[in-house]
């Protein structure tokens, strides 16, 4: 191997590591919850393309409120789903909408779309 040929394979080993970690090992971004009126955590969440914030972190044991922004027409985000607590809520095309919950007592909890084409915790 010459040195062109050597310098060319290491920058494709560097390109494969750089893709690998991120993503698959990269940290993930975290949005903390606000306590809002009534003592509820309140988060807004923008759907274009997946769910902006993806993971949502929260205190355990108070009532969590989710605003939802859908700014896409795609069908298969018409729907959030809750299936850890059996709930589901319509989302209007460029509308805020109000998905409010019992308290948590959970550590982890997911929502997605109707046919899990995004999803987050």
């Amino acid at each position: 191997m010459n040195a062109a040929q050597i310098i060319v394979t290491l920058g494709g080993v560097a390109l494969s590591v750089f893709i690998a970690w991120f993503f698959w090992f990269a940290p993930k971004g975290q949005t903390r919850a606000a306590v809002g009126t009534g003592g509820a955590q309140e988060v807004a969440v923008t759907i274009k393309g997946g769910y902006t914030p993806d993971i949502i972190v929260v205190k355990a044991g108070q009532p969590v409120r989710l605003r939802f922004t859908r700014q896409e027409s795609a069908a298969c985000s018409e729907m959030v789903l809750f299936p850890d607590l059996h709930k589901s809520a319509k989302l209007p095309e460029a509308k805020r909408s109000r998905s409010s919950s019992r308290p948590i007592s959970r550590a982890s909890m997911a929502f997605s779309a109707r046919w899990g084409c995004c999803g987050a915790s």
